[in-house]
């Protein structure tokens, strides 16, 4: 449960921290990051402890690497426009979430990650053999850090169906079984940091809602704006989704620690010289606060600034013409599907339906295109592939199954323990009345 926190509580006792699942909503924890970075770096140096589940974990390695958050943001953010450009968004064959997110790792982790990370990132897992839920903390390279935390972010059917390997066991998404980690230490204080409104210390702030949805490790608010969120987590809408997730995050984090009164006095300072310049402390503000906080060596980065950032995504997009003929012919494929895509979609309600109801056909057909390779491994593996899926299926309907039950039962108790609480009231109030 969520608990009051002070400046003096802090250094006395220092403070886990827990980074929960987020999809393509990690960019709110980023943010939470940034603001930490800034008005109180301490917190994250203090840490004993830096647990993430699912893209938590990503983030909680950037915390302990000591990773610029701006950076894996603008990654975030540069593949979501990728993303979205695919017909089918990262269901798209063409899309490999796995892939990219594998790139990113090897791309922006140190050579000595291992060093950083030892002993004090904890990245949760879910064991596919049994479904437990594990906390890696013990990395010999930089290679270990990179596939614990690919195993970590591992969603069945969604990131593939052939399961992430670390020391010659395979585990799942740590979501799946633990969606915002805890050490099992009884003693341990943890700060808990989710993009989704619930019980976390930092998390949006919704008003309150009928039902509480009961993952793993935490409460959920069962709202339309929750349900916006986690849809966009897993499958990308808008861009700005996750562009915004970066500033509500930061926003949300300077209202936490103005809430336990850490650090007023240089949030204060900061909002004032802000305000004196016309602009209070809002989303727009934290680009210029990102290359503030770092300086020096790292001031060349462009994606500390809006317009730097989206010249860097120009750039980057715009590549040599690759002499690759499959290359070529997958980029066509891609083009064609979403040609045909608009095209039907600019008819009738009709022909919509009957285009939706092609729609799996469609995608199988194009997935046996371009994955032919991977078609040909996968008769070679029938045995283990049904094996894998027969865990997949277990794995992800349990996952539910317990969110459904729990969810049910907690929202029984709180109606009864209402009703209690009300019929106690009445009978105090007609002895009372009586007397």
């Amino acid at each position: 449960m969520p608990h009051s926190i002070s400046s003096s509580h802090f250094r006395e006792v220092p403070y886990d921290i827990s980074f929960s699942g987020s999809g393509f909503l990690a960019t709110y924890q980023l943010g939470v990051v940034l603001c930490f970075l800034k008005y109180t770096p301490w917190i994250l140096q203090s840490a004993p402890h830096i647990l993430g589940a699912s893209a938590g974990s990503v983030v909680a390695a950037a915390v302990v690497c000591e990773i610029n958050p701006a950076v894996i943001r603008d990654e975030i953010i540069l593949f979501v426009k990728q993303v979205m450009a695919a017909p089918l968004g990262p269901l798209t064959p063409s899309v490999n979430v796995f892939k990219w997110l594998e790139s990113v790792l090897h791309k922006h982790l140190p050579s000595d990650a291992h060093h950083f990370a030892n002993g004090r990132l904890g990245v949760a897992v879910t064991r596919l053999s049994d479904g437990k839920h594990l906390i890696m903390s013990e990395f010999q390279s930089k290679e270990d850090v990179v596939k614990a935390l690919l195993c970590s972010c591992f969603v069945p059917g969604y990131c593939g169906f052939l399961p992430p390997a670390f020391k010659g066991v395979h585990y799942l998404d740590g979501g799946l079984s633990g969606f915002q980690p805890f050490l099992s230490e009884p003693s341990s204080h943890t700060l808990t940091v989710c993009p989704f409104s619930g019980e976390a210390d930092i998390c949006p702030a919704d008003p309150p809602s009928m039902m509480d949805l009961v993952a793993p490790g935490t409460f959920l608010k069962f709202n339309m704006a929750n349900t916006f969120r986690i849809i966009n987590g897993l499958y990308p809408v808008t861009l700005e989704a996750a562009e915004q997730a970066f500033n509500f995050g930061y926003k949300d984090a300077i209202n936490f620690l103005q809430r336990n009164d850490v650090a007023l006095a240089k949030i204060g300072h900061s909002v004032s010289h802000g305000s004196s310049n016309g602009n209070s402390t809002n989303p727009k503000t934290s680009k210029v606060e990102e290359q503030k906080m770092k300086g020096g060596e790292q001031t060349d980065l462009k994606t500390f600034f809006k317009e730097h950032r989206s010249m860097q995504m120009f750039s980057s997009t715009v590549q040599e013409p690759s002499e690759d003929p499959l290359h070529h012919f997958y980029l066509m494929k891609n083009v064609l599907m979403g040609n045909v895509t608009t095209y039907l979609s600019m008819f009738g309600l009709p022909v919509r339906i009957f285009s939706h109801l092609l729609l799996p056909l469609v995608v199988s057909f194009y997935a046996v295109l371009q994955r032919r390779q991977g078609l040909k491994m996968l008769l070679k593996d029938i045995p283990e592939f049904l094996v894998w899926n027969w865990y997949f299926i277990g794995h992800c309907g349990l996952f539910f199954l317990n969110i459904f039950i729990c969810s049910l039962k907690k929202l029984i108790k709180d109606r009864l323990t209402r009703i209690i609480l009300l019929l106690q009231w009445l009978r105090v109030y007609t002895q009372h009345k009586d007397m």
